[in-house]
């Protein structure tokens, strides 16, 4: 079970550093760090919640990370709020500047105890269009698509 959940993390972190280096997020030998980092934890990296604790404690050195962390999703359904809390930081950045009001409140109902995804897209139509837009968020935003009658 560890050796596949191993195999199966280091062709993410592959993957993950393939495509920031690809998309010009990091340099190459940014990248070349964060691998030299991950290659040193990986004996220590058993479990989901072992792999999350390290990846975390990555994070602090490499901000980059973030970005791995939420795309596996450790420990969230595909509609909870963690899985889009890059997106829901984003959107109200971009909306803050024209409207500041309606910034806050939606971080403020994105915060709620038990909010989820289809809830927010519900109330903030213009963000459901923005996760839309972003042909990273297709495979998670399936369950957003209402079902034929």
């Amino acid at each position: 079970m560890a050796e596949n959940f191993s195999g199966q993390f280091k062709q993410l972190v592959a993957m993950f550093l393939a495509e920031v280096i690809r998309s010009r997020r990091t340099s190459l030998a940014r990248a070349a760090e964060i691998s030299d980092r991950v290659i040193q934890l990986l004996p220590q990296m058993k479990s989901e919640s072992e792999t999350l604790a390290l990846l975390t404690d990555v994070e602090k050195d490499f901000e980059e990370m973030v970005v791995l962390k939420q795309a596996l999703h450790f420990g969230y359904q595909e509609t909870d709020i963690q899985v889009y809390e890059h997106d829901i930081k984003e959107y109200a950045a971009q909306v803050f500047g024209k409207d500041m009001s309606l910034s806050v409140a939606f971080l403020q109902d994105a915060a709620r105890p038990g909010m989820d995804i289809q809830r927010l897209c519900v109330k903030y139509p213009d963000f459901c269009q923005y996760l839309v837009s972003d042909p990273n968020n297709a495979p998670f935003l399936e369950k957003l698509k209402p079902q034929p009658a």
